[in-house]
């Protein structure tokens, strides 16, 4: 799982989870939905990074 996570290209994860949370909040009908959106997209693509520099970087930069 680690390994996968650590393959993740955060542009492309912030993206899609930006997508998700505009969705997911404007459904919801909170008032706030972009900017809840935005915040919850950028926590957790924050924590996929997290995640990535713990299971020891990408693996293009091991080539390096």
């Amino acid at each position: 799982m680690f390994g996968w996570i650590a393959r993740i290209n955060l542009l492309a994860a912030f993206a899609v989870l930006f997508v998700f949370h505009l969705l997911l909040y404007y459904f919801l009908g909170n008032d706030d939905w972009f900017s809840i959106a935005l915040l919850a997209s950028i926590v957790e693509t924050g924590v996929l990074a997290l995640i990535q520099i713990a299971a020891g970087g990408r693996e293009e930069d091991k080539a390096r």
